[in-house]
Parts: C-alpha cells; structure tokens; sequence
C-alpha cells in the first residue's frame, strides 16, 4: 500500500511542472470592418485552457481506480489463501494444534 502511495505521489509531482508552465495564449479582440470578412479570419479559434487539467484529472482519476482495484485483488487472494489454509486444517483433524 505504501508503493502505491508512492506511485500516485511520483505521478502527482511529474505532472504538476508542466501544467504550472503552461500560459494562456494572448488573444485580441478583431477589428471591425464594414467589408465581408470570411469567418475563418473573423474570429480566432476558440481555446479551452482547462483542456490539459481535464486529461490529468482523468487519467488520476483511471490510475487511482486501478490502483484501488489491483489491491483489493491481492488482499483478495491472500484471503482465498487463509480460507483454503483453514479448510485444510479442519479436513487434516481439527485444527494443527
């Protein structure tokens, strides 16, 4: 548990720089005109500066549910192991004492 802590520590901290790098693109109002201006001079492309956050918070969120999932799976078997373990003993005569 303490590695997986770890990982999504190591995760955190690689994705933080360039997220804090990164810088609005400056953009300026058009000027009007009176003539026809076709529309793909008009306005400027439309940027969604959240749409790197979005991605990291997705893929933290995906990491984290395997990570949760990949745990429980070994906690799982090592309980499937201790029941087959009593089992065992019960079959062999009562208890190994």
């Amino acid at each position: 548990m303490k590695s997986f802590g770890f990982c999504v520590l190591l995760f955190v901290a690689g994705i933080t720089p360039p997220m804090l790098a990164q810088q609005p693109a400056a953009s300026q109002p058009p000027t009007p005109t009176n003539e026809f201006v076709p529309l793909s001079e008009a306005a400027p492309r439309e940027v969604l500066p959240a749409t790197p956050l979005v991605f990291y918070a997705y893929g933290f969120v995906w990491v984290a549910l395997l990570g949760y999932v990949f745990t429980i799976w070994r906690r799982m078997a090592r309980v499937e192991r201790d029941l087959a373990d009593v089992q065992r003993r019960l079959k062999d005569g009562g208890g190994g004492r």
